[in-house]
Parts: C-alpha cells; sequence; structure tokens
C-alpha cells in the first residue's frame, strides 16, 4: 500500500486488515499516519514518487521481490500512473489491478476525456482548450461568466480557480500557466461553470463487467469553492449510473474508479465533471455503507472474480471532521452565521474517515501532522508580511 500519509491510504490499510489480510505499507515521510495503524503489519520508507520516480519504482520492485508481496495497490494519482507505466514489470512478481497506462491517462487527463464524452453523447460542461496564449484575449470575450480554469492532469482542488470577469479569467489564466511553469500542450482548460449538488459514482470492473457500484451526495466539501468531500451521504441515482457504467464500458475497464457528477440546478439533469481511475477520498463512504471496495479489488487480483455488490445501504453518512472542520470555518466567515456552522458541527456521522477508537493512533498522528503544517504557515504568512 502505497501514499501512507494519505487518509484514503489509512482507510484501505484499515479495510484489507480487518479481513485478515497482512497490510504492508509505504510513503516517502516519515511520520506517515497510516504506519501508526494497528492494521499496517510493518512499513518502509520509499523516494518520493513525485520527485524522484524512477528510483521509486527501483524501491518498490525491490521490496516486492523481497517480501513475496501477492498484490501492489498504489493509492493517489502519481503513484497510481507511474506504476501503471512500469506494470509490465511489476506484474512478473505481483498482481497490480489497475489499468494500463494508456487506458488511464484518458481518464485522468480532463482534456482526452472530454473528448470522450463528447464522443458518447455524455452531458459535459462547455469546454474551452487553449493552445496559443495570444487566442487569451479572444476567448475571454465569448465566455459565459463565472468559469472554472482548471489544470488537465491534476486532482482535487490543484490549479482550480473560478473567475466572474474577463479581466479577472486573463489575469488568471496567465497566473496559473506561470506558477506551473506550463507549456502550451498543458495549457489549463476552461469549463462553464455547473451550479449545482456534486455527486459520485464509484465502480468496480473486471475486464470489462461491472462488479460493484455506489453513489454519494456531497453534503460539504473543502475547499468550500470545490475540492475533496469532507461529508457526505450514500445515495441512489440511476441516471449518473448509467452515464458511469456506459463510460466505463466503453473503455473495457478493469480495477476501480469514480465517476463525479454536477447535478445542474438548472436542468436538473447529471454534468459529468472528471474520472478518478484510482481509490478517491471518500473512500470510508462506501465501505461503511456496505461496498467494501479494497477488499473486492484484493478478491479480483487473487480470486480473479468476485460476485457483483449493486446495493447498499442509503442514507449512511460520513465524514472526515479534521477538514470538516476547515469548510465550516470557511462558511463561517462567506456567512457569518455561528449558529448554522455550531449545529452542523456537532451534527451525527454514522462514522469518521479518521476517528476510530480501535485503531486511534492514526488520527493523533494526522492531528499532529496538521498542526505542524498550520504553524508553518502560519511562520511563512508572517516572514512574507515582515
Amino acid at each position: 500500500m502505497t501514499n501512507a500519509s494519505s487518509v484514503k491510504a489509512l482507510v484501505v490499510t484499515r479495510s484489507l486488515g480487518r479481513k485478515g489480510i497482512s497490510v504492508i505499507t509505504t510513503d516517502c515521510e516519515r511520520f506517515s499516519p497510516t504506519f501508526f495503524s494497528k492494521y499496517s503489519s510493518s512499513h518502509f520508507l520509499s523516494p518520493s514518487a513525485e520527485k524522484s520516480p524512477i528510483a521509486f519504482i527501483e524501491a518498490l520492485l525491490g521490496q516486492v521481490k523481497r517480501r513475496n508481496i501477492k498484490v501492489l495497490m498504489p493509492i493517489n494519482s502519481i503513484e497510481t500512473l507511474l506504476i501503471s507505466k512500469f506494470k509490465d514489470r511489476f506484474s512478473k512478481f505481483t498482481k497490480v489491478p489497475f489499468e494500463d497506462y494508456s487506458k488511464m491517462i484518458q481518464l485522468h487527463d480532463k482534456e482526452k476525456l472530454m473528448r470522450i464524452a463528447k464522443e458518447l453523447d455524455i452531458p459535459i460542461p462547455t469546454t474551452y482548450s487553449i493552445e496559443d496564449i495570444s487566442e487569451i484575449r479572444k476567448i475571454a470575450k465569448v465566455l459565459e461568466y463565472p468559469v472554472v480554469i482548471k489544470l488537465k492532469n491534476a486532482t482535487s482542488s490543484r490549479g482550480v480557480s473560478y473567475a466572474f470577469s474577463e479581466e479577472e479569467f486573463v489575469a488568471k489564466y496567465k497566473q496559473t500557466i506561470l506558477k506551473y511553469n506550463l507549456g502550451s500542450r498543458e495549457y489549463p482548460l476552461v469549463q462553464e461553470y455547473i451550479i449545482g449538488d456534486g455527486y459520485g459514482v464509484s465502480v468496480l470492473f473486471n475486464c470489462g463487467d461491472l462488479r460493484a457500484i455506489f453513489v454519494h451526495k456531497r453534503l460539504r466539501e473543502y475547499p468550500i469553492t470545490g475540492g475533496p468531500s469532507t461529508f457526505r451521504v450514500s445515495v441512489r441515482h440511476p441516471e449518473m449510473e448509467k452515464i458511469a457504467v456506459k463510460l466505463l464500458e466503453y473503455m473495457n475497464w478493469h480495477g476501480v474508479a469514480m465517476v463525479e457528477f454536477k447535478l445542474n440546478k438548472r436542468t436538473n439533469k447529471p454534468v459529468l465533471i472528471e474520472v478518478n481511475p484510482r481509490f478517491w477520498g471518500s473512500i470510508n463512504q462506501a465501505i461503511v455503507s456496505g461496498v467494501d471496495f479494497p477488499y473486492l479489488l484484493y478478491k479480483v487480483a487473487v480470486e480473479g472474480d468476485v460476485k457483483p455488490v449493486l446495493n447498499y445501504k442509503l442514507g449512511v453518512k460520513t465524514r472526515f471532521l479534521i477538514d470538516d472542520i476547515r469548510a465550516l470555518l470557511a462558511i463561517l466567515k462567506q456567512t457569518k452565521n455561528p449558529s448554522y456552522v455550531l449545529k452542523e458541527l456537532l451534527r451525527k456521522s454514522d462514522c469518521d474517515d479518521v476517528i476510530d477508537y480501535d485503531d486511534i493512533l492514526p488520527f493523533f498522528a494526522f492531528l499532529y501532522v496538521g498542526i505542524k503544517k498550520l504553524i508553518k504557515g502560519n511562520k511563512k504568512a508572517i516572514a512574507i508580511e515582515i
């Protein structure tokens, strides 16, 4: 299990560990919270997949051979894409129940995804691709504001910004190019801003056949303008499910994926936003509701198949308290309504992504890391002000 510093790695580790599976975790961060889980049977440090990709692959391959690891499960986008590139090398020694890079990148790259969706007549936001920086002013004049500026190859809210006027769009678009040092082929996408609630349709496919499906509705996210969910509920949405299955069947998909939608408030119709061709941040929501994607994926890897899981508990609510507090503080700043924020803070959820009294040490590790980042951020802000 890679990316042990993330919440989803902890959730996946607990899922498998509770089934009696021995889980070995790794990360480049020495103080990774999942290392402290009682379900992490052992762990090791590895080079950063982002900063030293080849060293990461060599180190991971060495550990797979040395420890006789049966299944390799990358967690975040960088590691999943990287391992999929070198899947042939790993497949000689272990099971890698994820797609090949050629398919992975088609869903991960937002521009490629929008092209596929258009071919399949799947509803998407009005999308503009810019290849020449001199076109920015021209496009700015025809856009209907607000618009979303987003990187083609990024996850969560990284590189996402919003523009509410022509001048703001031109300034923010140029800032994004400079900030991320983008070449012309990497220039950000510009999309229509869809007003409406966010949903996720999570799936497991086995060589093109659907094996599990789950839908959640986002009740809150952080950043509140659009980011990973911090509070959500299990629901059904047949129209979204049909679109997600159609897309993944077309790709002859193998492994897990989460298809993100917005339910357009104006038309009450789902609009495809993006696809996470890997484990997603709210994976705990599906597990608590009765669709244990990590264990099902493990069984597909070692046994070849699983019985389809197409039903689950509805109305189940889960949260990631640490980030949900940040979301509520942002809402408080925006609305100046402390009674609403207090009510939401005290609202009951069925399960937290991190807090588990049977396995409490990772929570304190996340708390320590969060406080450390906060102090570091404040010091940096003070230094800039001085």
